[in-house]
């Protein structure tokens, strides 16, 4: 997936290799990831749309690993020389939509929503925004849907949020950005869930788009097969939450059908709990390593993405993080 003259392209045959691979190897998921992270943060601190590509040591990935992901398509060698060599995924969003499907979204599932107890528990690793936590649980438990949309800038724990709806029973969780080859329609008709989590809404595609708002006006999902002779027509009641970004992007009649919550952005002292406990819980760093990485960061971007990010590439090296913070940020 990859941008052609503005356009999305998507290449789902290297999508479904990627997601063979990881099956096979499992171990080389926190590879890949790696390897999208540092793609992702260097064209940024570099204003660039390609990075010039990475080295095995960049990533923390064995150069036997590297060669392997060259071998399946996955990876390329950019620059070869007696003293270096230079490598870059041969499609980042491709990788990441790939890693996303392959696998159950990270938040644990299970958590009952009939459950008093259990709905108020929600977005304990959240700090602040307490009017739209209470909404959200109230639309949760509500008999009918009630659509919710999260909007607001980035790093505002939008999609936190988001993946505590996701952890409840008969939940899916779904990234606009990164579509599979079944798309929502696909998604919607094997799980029918009784929750659905859309984080990225605003960079949906218009196909999906289309099928949420059928969804959301008629409860109906419909998949056309055979020029419409044979159409697979399924009805269900499905709550929508979603988060987005920018509003801009959404049109009217499906932003009409949300009930919208601004999520107005982090203050300091909010960042540095929720990073903390962000790192700690689904990273798995140490309490000293995530208040570290927090206040390290803090001064510089207010995002837990990108504590997230300092997180794996710091590999819980404690050490590693002024050299990292420093060269991401200046």
């Amino acid at each position: 997936m990859d941008l052609q003259g503005g356009v999305v392209s998507v290449d789902y045959g290297l999508q479904n290799e990627i997601v063979d691979h990881l099956q096979a190897n499992p171990e080389h998921e926190r590879a890949l990831l790696e390897m999208a992270d540092w793609e992702e943060a260097h064209e940024r601190e570099l204003g660039l749309y390609e990075s010039a590509g990475w080295t095995w040591a960049d990533v923390h990935t064995p150069p036997s690993t590297v060669n392997v992901l060259i071998a399946a398509g996955i990876v390329d060698l950019v620059y070869d020389s007696r003293s270096t060599k230079h490598y870059r995924l041969q499609s980042r969003t491709d990788t990441l939509a790939a890693i996303g499907s392959s696998k159950t979204p990270v938040w644990e599932v299970g958590v009952n929503p009939d459950d008093d107890s259990s709905v108020a528990a929600l977005f304990a690793l959240v700090a602040g925004h307490e009017r739209a936590k209470q909404l959200l649980r109230y639309a949760v438990k509500a008999p009918k849907p009630v659509h919710s949309l999260l909007y607001g800038p980035p790093g505002t724990a939008k999609s936190l949020m988001l993946g505590d709806i996701g952890s409840l029973a008969g939940a899916q969780f779904y990234v606009g950005s990164t579509t599979s080859r079944s798309g929502l329609v696909g998604l919607l008709l094997k799980e029918k869930p009784r929750f659905l989590c859309l984080d990225e809404l605003d960079k949906m595609r218009s196909e999906d788009t289309t099928v949420l708002l059928n969804l959301m006006e008629t409860g109906m999902v419909t998949r056309l097969q055979n020029r419409g002779r044979d159409n697979e027509k399924v009805t269900m009641v499905t709550k929508v939450f979603a988060a987005a970004n920018d509003l801009a992007r959404i049109s009217a009649p499906l932003l009409s059908r949300f009930a919208r919550l601004h999520i107005p952005a982090y203050t300091k002292a909010e960042f540095l709990e929720v990073a903390s406990k962000v790192l700690e819980v689904r990273e798995g760093c140490t309490p000293r390593l995530g208040e570290i990485i927090a206040r390290s960061l803090a001064p510089h971007s207010l995002d837990i993405r990108d504590a997230v990010r300092v997180a794996r590439m710091a590999n819980g090296d404690h050490r590693r993080v002024p050299d990292i913070v420093q060269t991401l940020f200046g």
